[in-house]
């Protein structure tokens, strides 16, 4: 990947770590198993973006290796309340990792 600024470094990091945690935290395995009910494996995918609320609810997004952004969400009792593809651009408000982590995708980073 070319060289990036300090901003653009530390959303590359926040990427890699929220990855890391996916394939390796106990704390993590709902999120591992909503990707499992929809027929995808948490090595499949890089976590892009991860936002918890007050009401235990998270919602993030997945890059797979065909590049698709997929949001999600995952309701206070821990099961999948959404799951769609959309585009970088609807999601980069919410998420300022997402356009890193597709770069990173595409040069096949975290593979």
């Amino acid at each position: 990947m070319a060289e990036l600024s300090d901003g653009d470094e530390a959303l590359r990091e926040e990427v890699e770590e929220l990855t890391e945690l996916l394939r390796e935290d106990s704390d993590f395995g709902d999120l591992r198993t909503l990707l499992r009910a929809h027929g995808m494996h948490e090595s499949d995918v890089i976590l892009a973006g991860l936002i918890g609320g007050e009401d235990n609810r998270q919602d993030g997004v997945f890059i797979d290796a065909d590049l698709r952004c997929i949001r999600f969400e995952i309701d206070s009792a821990g099961r999948g309340a959404r799951w769609e593809e959309t585009d970088v651009e609807s999601l980069a408000q919410y998420f300022g990792a997402v356009a890193i982590g597709l770069a990173m995708r595409r040069a096949g980073d975290l593979a």
